[in-house]
C-alpha cells in the first residue's frame, strides 16, 4: 500500500446472497446504488468463500520486511492493505466464532504448510474436533533436522496432538505438535462493512481467552455489540513483539444495522467456513509455557 493513501481505501466489499467477501473496488459506480437485481454470484453460498484473514505486522512479516506494512499495522493478508496503523482502534462486530487445530508443517521443514485440520463437530459424546485427514501419518522434521511421525485418528483428544509433548513423540517436556487456533469471522463497519476474520493462536491464545470472556459477560444479543481491536507491545522473554488487544465500544447504532448483522450471522452459523491461512501460521512462536 503506498503511504499516500488512506488505510483500506483500497478495498470494498461485495455482497453476495448470503455472504460478504473482499474484493479490490473502491466504491460502486452511481447507476449501481441500491442495485437489487440478481448479480450472478448467488449460487456462491458461504461454505465456498475463504474468508480473509487480518493480520499484525511484526518484525519478522514479509510485508513489514519489504516496507509495505509498518509493526504493529493491523492488515488484510489477501492484499496487504493496511486497515489500521499501529496504535488505531479498529471497531468491529463478531458474526462468528469458532476454534479449529491445525497440524503444521514445521516452517523449518520445506517451509511448513498445513498438513491437516480439526473442526469442532457435535456427537453423541458432545462437541469433539475431528480432523480433516483422519488416521494419516505425517512425516516431519522438528527444526529441520529431528525427524518424527505425526499420527492423526478420527479426533484429536484420541491422538494427543493437542497436547504438551505431542510435538516429538515419547518427550514429555516438548511443545504441542497441532497449534490451537481461536476463530472469529468479523465485521467491519468502518470499512464499509468489510468483513475478515481474526485468528488468535500461540502467543494471542492468552487474549482470545480474555476476548471470550468479555464476549460472555456483554449483554444484549451478540451482533448488536460493538469491540474495537488495537495493537500493543507485548514483552515476553527477551523478545518484544506486538498482540491484540480488545475493548466493548458500545452498541452498533441502529436496529437496521442489527438485522444486517444477525441475517449475515445466521447464514455462518448454518454453513462452516474457512479462514484464509494459505499465507502460513506467522504468529509469534514462543514456549506458551514460559
Amino acid at each position: 500500500m503506498s503511504k499516500g493513501k488512506k488505510p483500506g481505501s483500497d478495498v470494498a466489499v461485495v455482497e453476495k446472497k448470503d455472504v460478504v467477501v473482499a474484493a479490490e473496488n473502491a466504491s460502486l459506480p452511481s447507476y449501481l446504488q441500491g442495485f437489487q437485481g440478481p448479480t450472478g454470484t448467488e449460487d456462491i453460498g458461504a461454505e465456498d468463500v475463504t474468508v480473509p484473514r487480518l493480520k499484525i505486522g511484526q518484525d519478522m512479516s514479509k510485508e513489514v520486511q519489504s516496507g509495505d506494512v509498518e509493526r504493529g499495522d493491523l492488515f488484510l493478508n489477501v492484499t496487504g492493505s493496511t486497515l489500521v496503523e499501529a496504535g488505531e482502534k479498529l471497531p468491529f462486530v463478531v458474526l462468528a466464532r469458532a476454534k479449529e487445530y491445525i497440524l503444521w508443517r514445521p516452517k523449518k521443514d520445506n517451509g511448513g504448510g498445513i498438513l491437516a485440520r480439526a473442526k469442532p463437530v457435535q456427537t453423541p459424546d458432545g462437541v469433539r474436533y475431528a480432523w480433516d485427514k483422519p488416521n494419516q501419518s505425517f512425516e516431519v522434521k522438528i527444526e529441520g533436522v529431528q525427524k518424527v511421525t505425526w499420527k492423526t485418528k478420527t479426533y484429536i483428544d484420541e491422538d494427543g496432538l493437542g497436547e504438551w509433548g505431542s510435538e516429538i513423540p515419547g518427550d514429555k517436556d516438548s511443545k504441542i505438535a497441532a497449534t490451537a487456533h481461536h476463530n472469529y469471522v468479523v465485521i467491519l463497519p468502518t470499512k464499509d462493512d468489510l468483513i475478515v476474520a481474526l485468528s488468535l493462536s500461540r502467543t494471542a491464545s492468552p487474549k482470545a481467552k480474555d476476548f471470550n470472556a468479555m464476549l460472555k459477560m456483554g449483554k444484549g444479543p451478540l451482533q448488536s455489540r460493538i469491540y474495537t481491536v488495537e495493537t500493543v507491545d507485548d514483552n515476553r522473554g527477551d523478545d518484544a513483539f506486538k498482540n491484540y488487544k480488545f475493548l466493548a465500544a458500545g452498541f452498533v447504532p441502529s436496529e437496521a444495522d442489527f438485522k444486517r448483522y444477525e441475517a449475515l450471522a445466521t447464514s455462518f452459523k448454518q454453513k462452516s467456513f474457512t479462514i484464509d491461512q494459505t499465507d502460513g501460521d506467522d504468529a509469534v512462536e514462543k514456549d506458551e509455557r514460559a
